[in-house]
């Protein structure tokens, strides 16, 4: 190889032959900066929020991606992975930390994850473009119109899993088999505006915290709480379905190519 003729008429640096990249200078310069400076991860605090976070790292995510730089794409994976969960108890914890997205931090992160290849963030991202009021996200200039068409498709099949898996004792109970004191009278009640707001952001896989306060008797709460708890454990496993991803399988055989 190294006795291969040159180029009569090349540039150099320093006598050194010069090769034109065609990437953006500032992401270069990032990667050169997270090579050189072993702390450079350091310097992003735990506390960024999530517009912080993308402009730390998509530039090194996407130079470390096109030239198989493997650690500092796995860093710069991991990074973002915290925000944007692949497991339910991932889902659990940024819930429970209360997490902040902005809508024009999640439209950035979609095609992020297309340019780079990282599907894994992708079910969480489409699920919170869901929240996005229509009129704002149709209008939204960041996202392509497949991934608009994705989200509100995807919202009507979060509204029917909320009703139908998850939240079905909001709207149809089935009183437990061994319940003595006959819980059907007890149903709550939801008017058309409550429906309506949660049909407009539909959100299964929050967790429902107010059955004891429905006063069921105990066997029943029980069965509700489990029909609640399995029904999240099904609408995050159909998650990456509902925005036609494939499953959560295919989505971490295709990101470990």
């Amino acid at each position: 190889m190294f006795t291969l003729p040159q180029p009569k008429e090349v540039e150099t640096i320093d006598g050194c032959p010069a090769v034109p990249l065609t990437d953006v200078l500032a992401d270069f310069e990032d990667v050169m900066r997270a090579i050189y400076d072993p702390f450079h991860f350091d310097t992003l605090s735990p506390e960024a929020g999530l517009s912080a976070v993308i402009t730390f790292i998509s530039g090194i995510l996407r130079v470390s991606t096109k030239y198989n730089m493997h650690v500092l794409r796995s860093k710069c994976i991991s990074i973002i992975a915290h925000k944007f969960p692949s497991t339910l108890a991932g889902c659990d914890r940024v819930l429970s930390a209360q997490s902040v997205y902005e809508p024009s931090d999640i439209v950035r992160v979609i095609p992020l994850a297309r340019e780079t290849n990282v599907p894994e963030v992708l079910p969480w991202a489409y699920y919170l473009c869901t929240h996005i009021p229509t009129t704002k996200l149709i209008n939204d200039s960041v996202l392509s119109w497949r991934d608009k068409a994705l989200c509100l498709a995807g919202k009507e099949k979060l509204w029917e899993a909320q009703k139908t898996i998850t939240h079905t004792v909001l709207f149809e109970f089935t009183r437990s088999p061994t319940c003595t004191i006959g819980c059907t009278s007890r149903l709550p009640t939801m008017g058309w505006r409550d429906t309506e707001t949660l049909r407009a952001s539909p959100h299964p896989l929050e967790e429902y915290t107010g059955m004891a306060a429905l006063k069921f008797c105990a066997k029943c709460q029980a069965q509700m709480e489990t029909q609640h708890r399995t029904g999240r454990e099904k609408v995050w496993e159909m998650l990456p379905e509902i925005f036609q991803l494939g499953t959560w399988l295919d989505i971490r055989r295709d990101q470990s190519c």
